[in-house]
């Protein structure tokens, strides 16, 4: 009888094993933890991890070889979250055509502005939450999600945090449906190149209260403000400025209402301010700021702003010569005057000299 091998004695130990009540038990054994480790791979492959806010680890992957990011973000982002990256002076992103738009806000005017106050960054951009923003980019506010009744702008679920937050808008700061009745508003929705959104008027991060000199819509920054846009009704040249006292000298014939020539709000009611008339100017009883009649404008009282030339205001072009005039008159009086003085204690000076 040949001698077995070591393969063929291996089988015969393991039918030798299974045929007692211990061997059964330990096939068991064994086939339930292969049942349970295959359980266990199959699910880990199919489910992903559930990550939570309170979850302090994050999976890092990187998919382009550029520097791991982060697959989950882990908390909600906060306002010194944000401003890691954007304190930065010079940080940049290219816009669709080309422009460049500045990215850096400065946190402590932020928090003291209306928004800054209540609000979080992701309040507004809400998709800026993604770990993934800074490569992505993320949608443009329409403050109006907010300041209006209309659906469908974003951020989307803007109201539902102010509500959570207990923030109530008020009813003079819903101004959706009166902006879209002014100048400003239908030229937005014409498509019109340069047409102004809200923060050209307001700015993006730092708005405060009208009557805060820090506010862009201030009446004493309002020149500056309106003058960013409308460059050509900005008042620059000293012969200008003289020209446009003659608006404050209406308070002589009319105590009731403040001429303030600084002041764009109170003639342009209506084509700015929200589509909304914020109090009683009387400009337009003379100024007729429609009018298409030549000899209205030609006289002075078409459109108030200075077109000072013969053809446009012949008045205005006639006052702003005339003050020209009379600052180099002036000019020429103040220097001979001066010449005579020292001409005068020259020879005063020399006639003593000879005298002794």
């Amino acid at each position: 009888m040949s001698k077995m091998t070591e393969n063929q004695i291996f089988p015969t130990v393991i039918r030798s094993l299974t045929k007692g009540w211990a061997g059964k038990l330990l096939s068991s054994l064994l086939l339930l933890v292969g049942l349970l480790v295959f359980v266990a791979q199959a699910q880990a492959t199919t489910t992903p991890a559930l990550v939570t806010h309170e979850a302090t680890t994050q999976i890092m992957v990187s998919v382009d070889g550029l520097l791991p990011i982060p697959l989950e973000v882990v908390k909600p982002r906060t306002n010194e979250e944000c401003m890691k990256c954007h304190k930065e002076p010079h940080l940049t992103s290219g816009r669709l055509d080309g422009s460049l738009a500045e990215l850096q806000v400065k946190l402590e005017p932020f928090k003291k502005s209306l928004h800054g106050k209540k609000l979080e960054c992701i309040d507004c951009h809400e998709d800026a939450a993604s770990a993934r923003h800074c490569r992505s980019g993320f949608h443009k506010v329409n403050c109006l999600a907010c300041h209006s009744k209309i659906e469908g702008l974003f951020p989307l679920g803007a109201r539902e945090r102010l509500k959570k937050k207990k923030i109530r808008i008020p009813k003079r700061k819903m101004v959706g449906d009166s902006y879209y009745q002014s100048q400003h508003g239908k030229d937005l929705l014409a498509g019109k190149e340069n047409a102004p959104n809200c923060h050209h008027c307001h700015t993006r991060h730092y708005i405060y209260g009208a009557k805060s000199k820090l506010s862009t819509v201030n009446r004493a920054n309002l020149t500056e403000t309106c003058g960013s846009c409308h460059k050509e009704r900005k008042i620059t040249t000293l012969l200008e400025h003289l020209t446009t006292f003659r608006l404050e000298a209406h308070r002589k014939g009319d105590l009731s209402f403040d001429y303030d020539r600084g002041n764009c709000i109170d003639c342009h009611q209506g084509e700015a301010v929200h589509g909304l008339k914020v109090n009683e100017a009387p400009c337009a009883r003379c100024h007729d700021t429609k009018a298409k009649i030549k000899g209205v404008a030609l006289a002075g009282f078409g459109p108030f702003h200075l077109y000072p030339d013969y053809e446009n205001q012949y008045s205005i072009w006639c006052l702003r010569n005339f003050y020209g005039v009379l600052v180099l008159l002036l000019l020429v009086g103040a220097g001979c005057g001066l010449l005579l003085y020292i001409l005068r204690r020259s020879a005063d000076y020399y006639r003593k000299e000879g005298g002794e």
